[in-house]
């Protein structure tokens, strides 16, 4: 606020700022740890600006140099960086210094912690880089910094930068694992999803990045999420960076403790709808939830041998206990936390198996294209299909009715 000026005393120790003129006096003290910071923001860089180059170019023996001899993780990290660098085919890799956390300074002299911004693209999927600020541990030996672990920031972190990982790559998919047994699996259902997209969006040409970490709390590492976040659910597509830039390259990210328990048929399912997010620009559309996810189940079981009685069992058992809902589901109601979530994804599905069955495929490709752009769903209704969703909402209710009855 301008004009304001704040005066704060500091129990713990105090600051003295003598002014001749303009100049200002720095305690000794503070003068030290500042030259101290300083060091090791420039040892530290000076390894990360190595490391970036090693990486890409160098040797497993040159990057042993940047290696804390009494932390074994030290080694086993930098190796395991050095193999997905180079499976992961990375283009762009940066690895640039922002800022150092000052408690853990405090804690230890020998080590400090910091924030690093990493940049980087995986050459042949991604469009441009990824950026991601990653918690980084260093130890100072000698006249160098060695890098001792990482860790997420609290906006999340490439599992590339936590362990090594099995790498599978095809045409227009590519799995990355931390379980090898893990690749060969996620890199078949992968390609299938594919195909099951194509089938519907014949003009998508793009690809899919799947990452699988070992467990759900590392893909909540991976993500920046809370513990609770994602319980229950078996994957997700977001930007790498968290954004909501349209351009930012997007990934699925598999939550393994959840997709260990589907079958086979169910875990197609799951990634064939996460592919659809992917192609069809989801993880960044504002348009409403039922629509969106209820086109990715749509694209996702469009061509299933499945009867409707086994896909929708959880709605259609809710409409005959207590009648249809009211409205189509908005986005509350596809919080993960929900209890009902299965039922409102299935709920989602079939208003747009309805919108197919009345309009035609194509026009609710059409409708979903439209309201991705920008245009609002009671004038996409009216404009592509020249109905509202009053009157929709009335079909749908009674779909489920009918539905219900005949599976019932």
């Amino acid at each position: 606020m301008a004009g304001l000026v704040v005066c704060a005393a500091l129990v713990a120790g105090y600051l003295a700022f003598v002014h001749d003129g303009d100049s200002q006096f720095t305690p000794p003290e503070s003068a030290r740890h500042t030259a101290d910071a300083r060091t090791r923001a420039a040892l530290a860089t000076d390894t990360l600006d190595r490391l970036s180059r090693l990486l890409t170019r160098g040797s497993a023996a040159q990057l042993h140099a940047f290696t804390a001899d009494d932390a074994p993780r030290s080694r086993r990290l930098v190796d395991a960086l050095f193999h997905n660098v180079r499976a992961l085919r990375m283009r762009e890799l940066d690895l640039r210094y922002v800022d150092e956390d000052t408690a853990a300074v405090a804690r230890s002299a020998r080590r400090w912690s910091a924030d690093v911004e990493v940049s980087w693209r995986l050459a042949g999927v991604d469009a441009r880089a990824n950026d991601l600020e990653v918690r980084f541990t260093f130890a100072r030996r000698g006249d160098r910094a060695v890098l001792v672990d990482t860790a997420g920031a609290g906006d999340g972190v490439p599992l590339w930068l936590l362990t090594r990982l099995a790498v599978e790559r095809h045409p227009r998919s590519l799995v990355m694992a931390t379980d090898p047994a893990d690749a060969d699996t996620y890199a078949a259902l992968a390609e299938e999803a594919v195909t099951d997209v194509a089938q519907v969006l014949p003009d998508w040409d793009g690809s899919l990045v799947v990452e699988v970490p070992g467990s759900q709390k590392q893909l909540d590492e991976l993500l920046g999420a809370s513990p609770e976040a994602y319980q229950g659910i078996a994957a997700i597509t977001s930007t790498v960076d968290g954004s909501s830039d349209p351009q930012a390259p997007t990934h699925i990210f598999v939550n393994p403790d959840v997709f260990a328990d589907l079958g086979t048929a169910g875990a197609q399912i799951v990634l064939s709808h996460e592919a659809t997010h992917v192609a069809t620009g989801a993880a960044t559309s504002a348009m409403e939830m039922w629509l969106l996810e209820g086109f990715a189940d749509y694209v996702a079981l469009a061509h299933v041998n499945l009867p409707v009685s086994v896909t929708a069992s959880q709605i259609l058992g809710d409409v005959r206990r207590e009648g249809p809902p009211e409205h189509l589901p908005s986005a509350a109601e596809f919080d993960p936390s929900n209890s009902a979530l299965g039922a409102e994804y299935e709920a989602a599905w079939l208003a747009c198996r309805l919108l197919a069955q009345t309009y035609g495929e194509q026009q609710l490709i059409r409708l979903y294209e439209v309201v991705d752009a920008g245009t609002p769903l009671p004038r996409a209704l009216h404009e592509v299909l020249g109905t509202d969703q009053e009157t929709f909402t009335a079909q749908w209710r009674d779909y489920l009715r009918r539905l219900a009855g005949e599976t019932g």
